[in-house]
């Protein structure tokens, strides 16, 4: 019999869509950032990173892919230098996911991509995301689709009130001002009764992390998050609310392979909190 040995493909447990509960896709596409290019292969790396960390988890005595039967579908197809083209085919492409009753994972790829996720859950969704940066911009560089103007757009779906930003520490003073409609950097009490019997999208932009941790990003933040510290947050949103779809985005390399093996370790985490 052969084995496949494929880092080029994310762990997966199930042998086809119709078995699986977790459905795993890249965007690599970055069409839109404005510092550090690069994040296009983020899925790629994310990917590589995950083939060589362990699926046990010593902390929760369990195994990711003995508990949660995951299947990766591959890379969607960018347009590239179309930024509302490809967020629209992440849109078709969840809202199938969404048909299968399957929940999404996407790799990314810059930040705008998940705009057509939540556009694809539409008004029954809040959104959770982790970021140091507002991304509430109402146009960049001439376009309304950008990384740093998504959750804008995001804002126009679901409505400010069901919006939730952590670990926000930098962004422009119109940004700060419109951020006041959202709950931002909530305590544990403001986002547990923010999730509370809610389906939510999780979105992590791995530039929520302190550069010490994940140096491997499109736009780092000094004075960010210990990575330590999400995770009972994310455990928190998986216990009260239901976690409906995930994507974690903004991962470029570099030589340390930090970013990418952090981004994979939190997607693990995160799977086995959501399976409960």
């Amino acid at each position: 019999m052969w084995h496949a040995y494929l880092v080029s493909r994310f762990p997966s447990s199930a042998e086809r869509v119709e078995e699986a509960e977790v459905l795993v896709f890249g965007v690599p596409f970055d069409a839109t950032v404005d510092f550090l290019p690069g994040t296009r292969f983020g899925p790629r790396i994310i990917r590589e990173a995950a083939n060589f960390i362990e699926p046990f988890d010593v902390e929760l005595q369990k195994n990711v892919l003995e508990e949660v039967k995951i299947f990766d579908l591959g890379d969607l197809e960018p347009c590239r230098g179309r930024a509302e083209e490809t967020v629209k085919r992440v849109e078709e492409q969840v809202k199938e996911f969404i048909k299968l009753k399957k929940m999404p994972l996407m790799l990314g790829g810059e930040h705008l991509i998940s705009l057509g996720a939540v556009r694809a859950f539409g008004k029954e969704i809040k959104v959770v995301c982790f970021d140091a940066h507002y991304d509430l911009k109402e146009v960049w560089e001439g376009s309304e689709y950008a990384h740093n103007t998504w959750l804008r757009r995001a804002a126009e779906v679901v409505g400010e009130r069901n919006i939730c930003l952590i670990g926000v520490r930098t962004g422009d003073e119109f940004e700060f001002e419109y951020s006041k409609k959202m709950l931002v950097n909530p305590s544990i009490e403001e986002l547990a009764n923010f999730a509370k019997d809610s389906k939510v999208y999780l979105t992590i932009d791995m530039d929520v992390f302190d550069p010490a941790y994940a140096p491997g990003v499109g736009t780092p933040e000094p004075f960010g998050m210990v990575p330590s510290y999400a995770l009972p947050l994310i455990e928190l949103i998986a216990k009260v609310g239901k976690i409906a779809g995930m994507d974690v985005v903004e991962v470029r390399p570099l030589e340390d392979r930090k970013t990418e093996i952090l981004a994979a370790r939190l997607i693990f985490k995160a799977l086995l909190y959501i399976k409960g």
